[in-house]
Parts: structure tokens; C-alpha cells; sequence
């Protein structure tokens, strides 16, 4: 009994050997998988081969808003004649925010996520709503409006036990054609939330499953979504603007639309709206870019700095082929009576919301975003160039058209490779191109991963090629090719 007992024990020794052996092997794996992961997020965050760090990853509310610290109310300096939830106006209280954001992007309270959605335009600074709702998005704290919208936290003050706001009345002020556009203000009672649309537009899904891309942008008017306003007095006289030929006011449950009929179908460059210093709604709509005998055109050359984007094959980083191929193009344009601006003209780090900050504040007639691609398979080749809102389809589609050009007579005499480098065009919510002022796209130029992409590019002659491409279409829109 004493042997039988003793080798049982020794038999037990061993395994428990054994299992202290598996347990040590089975951590060392895990260490080794989670330096693996580490070093996958350190190149991943380092060298550019995520679109995340740049442009808000894949769009969502709030990804690249301004931070709320540090920012004042609107009614701290301006609109001392407009109501608001601080004031008894007979209807009870409820919980309001106040949107504190020059721009809070939104999206459609209907949708589970958070996902930046073109169809939704933004709150400006000053606008009042009713929260119905309170979660926890992705990036942060999301609130669902009254109005059907949704916003992030970082735009907004919570007003709790505020006053429920009565029917609002809008009145003709003024109107009459700007340096920008056509340009009309609106009296209102208070700020009510806006929102914008072209219509009617069909769209469709595809890159990456995204639901808005365009085919042919073709709206026939402008709907304009004043929340819980029961009407408009006065008039304007749209024979003043380059691109409306009437309008007329539509009365729904909810609040009213004014619908702006568009002279030409599909001719829309963009508009901006805000609350001026009494509290009157201010819309600017652009004008035609056919009229202009001086437009401007913002060029974006992406990345720079402490951020090179992607590191490819060649010698170059991203951050310097898109500052050499940004300063091609805007000689080329300059050279054309083109007017030029550009979000940086070294290797130096220009922030995001600084580059959208730029083309709010300088309202050019296009924007143009210049990058490169990486991919993890070398077997990526070719350009495409992205666009978010329908009226930067067109422009997409030109550069794009351009583009494809270049690389089908690089990659020739194989006829079915030169046809594939063309990517075409896609939407998809890149920060960049969300905003409302112009048309704006994002122009991938090939890929540095790619080993004959890499070559062009790292190439003066293959620069030049893609600049002079994308200054073609440029000036194909700006002179109304569609």
C-alpha cells in the first residue's frame, strides 16, 4: 500500500510539473501577444496607416469637435431680445442644452449609432432644444433633441429646469447679394434648431456599405427646417440671387420649411447659417461658381510634422509628397487666375479642427484635401477621391475623372491593371469634407505601399502628372463641367 501510495504521489508531482509548465508557457504566450498588439498600435498610431488619428475615424458625432472648456454662451454678449428657457413662458420646464459650438455636427435620432450623417446639418452657436434623451456614445456623451437630432456632450451647456419654449415666428429682415453669395436674415423669436437639405436626391450603398453615396447630383431646391415655427412674414426677392428662381413656405406639425427652387438643377456650392449679434438667423448661400471672375480655391496638404502619415517604399513620407504635390498644384492654378490658399505650406503640425476652422473662416469656393494611400497589401494600387456632402460629388467626380487619366496611361500597355488603378469616387465622413461652406473632397493620390504606385510618386514627373490632374478638375468645376 505504501508504494502504490508513493508512486501516486510521485505521479502527481509530475503533473503538477507539468501543468506549472503549461501555465508558464500559456503566459508566456500572452506576453507575447500583447507586445504584439502594442507594436501593431504603436505603428498603427505612429506611422499612419489608420485614417483614425487624422480624420475622426469612421465620422462619428463629436470625433472632432472643439473641446467645450473655455468657450462663453452666445447670450453672454449677443441676442438680448431673443427668448429663452430662463424665462416663464407659460408651458411648464424641462431640461434644454444650449449649443455652445460655432458648429455641433448632428445626426439622426432614428439611428442606433453615432455615425456622422450628411443629411443632418449643424446646430449653430446659440440654438436652444429640449433634451429627451441622455446616453453614452462611443465618443462620449450623446444627447437626443426634441427635434429628431442627436449631439455630443463637448457641444453643449445643459440648462436643467428650464422654461418650455412657445412657437416661434420668423420675419424677413433683409436681403441681398454679398462678395460670397446671396445672403438674406431672418428675425425669430428664439433660436430654434435648423436644418438644411437638397432635394430631391437618390443615393446609394457602397465603399465600406455607407448608404449616401451619389450617382448624379441633381436636387431642384433647398429645404430650409425651422423647428416649431409656425410661419414667416415678409418677403425676399430671389431675383437678386444667381441661383434661385422663387421660394415658398410650408407649414408641417413640427415646424416650417422654406424651399428655395433652384434656377438650374443640381447648381449648389455650398451655404453657411449663424445667429448674428441681435439674434437674427443669417443664410449665405454661394454663388454660382460660373460667375465668379476670381475664385479661390483652399488646398489641404495632408499631415505634416510630428505626423509624416503613411511611410511607404520610398524615401518620402506622406506628410512631404502631399506638401510637394499641394505646392504643384497651386502654381499650376495661380498660373490659371485661380486664387490660392493653403492649411500649411511646410512640414509643420496644422491640427484638424484648425484646418476645418480655415475653410469655415475663409469660405473658398472649393477645398481640396491632398493625401496619399497605404494599404497592408502591397497589392493596392491606384487613386480614388472621396466626397461627404452631395455637392461635392461633382468636384469628386472631376478630379476623379482626371485622376484615372494619369494612372490608365501609367499602367498601360496592360489594359485591365491600367483600367483597375482607377478607384473612382466614394463617400465617406473624413472630417475634412464636412463642412457645408463649399464642395470639398479628399483626393488619395495612390498608394505608398504599392512598389509601382510608390515609384510614380516619389518621381518629378509622376507629381507633376497628379497635379496637373487634380488642377484640371478643379477648373472644370469652376467653370461648370458636370
Amino acid at each position: 500500500m505504501a508504494v502504490r501510495k508513493e508512486k501516486k504521489e510521485k505521479k502527481n508531482q509530475k503533473k503538477k510539473k507539468k501543468n506549472k509548465k503549461n501555465r508558464v508557457k500559456i503566459l508566456l504566450i500572452l506576453v507575447l501577444v500583447l507586445v504584439f498588439l502594442a507594436l501593431v498600435l504603436f505603428l498603427y498610431f505612429h506611422f499612419g496607416f489608420s485614417r483614425t488619428y487624422l480624420f475622426g475615424g469612421e465620422g462619428k458625432i463629436g470625433a472632432a469637435a472643439e473641446q467645450v472648456q473655455g468657450k462663453t454662451s452666445y447670450y453672454d454678449t449677443c441676442g438680448a431680445n431673443l427668448l429663452r428657457p430662463n424665462t416663464d413662458h407659460g408651458a411648464g420646464k424641462s431640461t434644454y442644452c444650449e449649443i455652445l459650438s460655432s458648429y455641433a455636427e448632428t445626426t439622426d435620432a432614428k439611428d442606433q449609432n453615432d455615425l456622422s450623417n450628411p443629411l443632418c446639418s449643424p446646430l449653430t452657436r446659440g440654438t436652444i432644444d429640449h433634451v429627451k434623451e441622455i446616453h453614452n456614445g462611443e465618443d462620449g456623451i450623446v444627447y437626443t433633441l426634441e427635434s429628431g437630432l442627436k449631439v455630443n456632450d463637448a457641444d453643449v451647456k445643459i440648462i436643467e429646469n428650464g422654461y418650455t419654449m412657445p412657437e416661434n415666428r420668423l420675419n424677413v429682415s433683409t436681403y441681398g447679394n454679398i462678395s460670397e453669395g446671396f445672403e438674406f436674415r431672418l428675425d425669430t423669436l428664439w433660436a430654434v434648431p435648423v436644418q438644411v437639405r437638397l432635394e430631391p436626391q437618390e443615393y446609394f450603398s457602397g465603399y465600406q456599405g455607407r448608404i449616401y453615396n451619389v450617382s448624379h447630383f441633381m436636387p431642384e431646391y433647398m429645404d430650409i427646417f425651422f423647428y416649431k415655427t409656425k410661419e414667416i412674414t415678409g418677403t425676399i426677392d430671389m431675383s437678386q440671387s444667381d441661383l434661385f428662381e422663387g421660394y415658398e413656405w410650408i407649414a408641417g406639425e413640427n415646424g416650417g420649411t422654406l424651399r428655395l427652387y433652384l434656377s438650374e438643377a443640381g447648381r449648389f456650392y455650398g451655404y453657411s447659417y449663424s445667429l448674428d449679434e441681435v439674434g437674427r438667423f443669417v443664410f449665405v448661400i454661394k454663388t454660382d461658381l460660373r460667375k465668379l471672375t476670381a475664385p479661390t480655391v483652399m488646398l489641404d496638404a495632408g499631415h505634416g510634422g510630428s505626423d509624416p502619415g503613411a511611410v511607404g517604399l520610398g524615401e518620402k513620407a506622406e506628410s512631404a509628397l502631399t506638401l510637394d504635390i499641394t505646392e504643384r498644384i497651386a502654381k499650376l492654378l495661380s498660373e490659371r487666375k485661380v486664387n490660392v490658399l493653403m492649411t500649411r505650406t511646410e512640414e509643420k503640425d496644422v491640427s484638424l479642427d484648425s484646418r476645418i476652422q480655415m475653410a469655415r473662416s475663409e469660405s473658398p469656393s472649393l477645398f481640396v484635401s491632398i493625401h496619399i494611400d497605404s494599404s497592408e497589401e502591397a497589392s493596392a494600387y491606384g487613386s480614388h477621391t472621396f466626397y461627404y456632402k452631395s455637392y461635392s460629388q461633382p468636384l469628386a467626380s472631376e478630379i476623379q475623372k482626371q485622376m484615372a487619366k494619369v494612372y490608365q496611361k501609367y499602367y498601360l500597355p496592360n489594359v485591365g491593371k491600367a483600367n483597375d488603378a482607377n478607384r473612382g469616387i466614394k463617400f465617406f465622413p473624413f472630417a475634412v469634407n464636412r463642412i457645408e461652406e463649399c464642395p470639398s473632397v479628399l483626393v488619395e493620390c495612390g498608394f505608398i505601399s504599392n512598389e509601382e504606385d510608390s515609384a510614380f510618386l516619389n518621381s518629378e514627373d509622376g507629381r507633376q502628372k497628379i497635379a496637373r490632374a487634380i488642377a484640371d478638375g478643379i477648373c472644370d468645376t469652376l467653370q461648370g463641367k458636370k
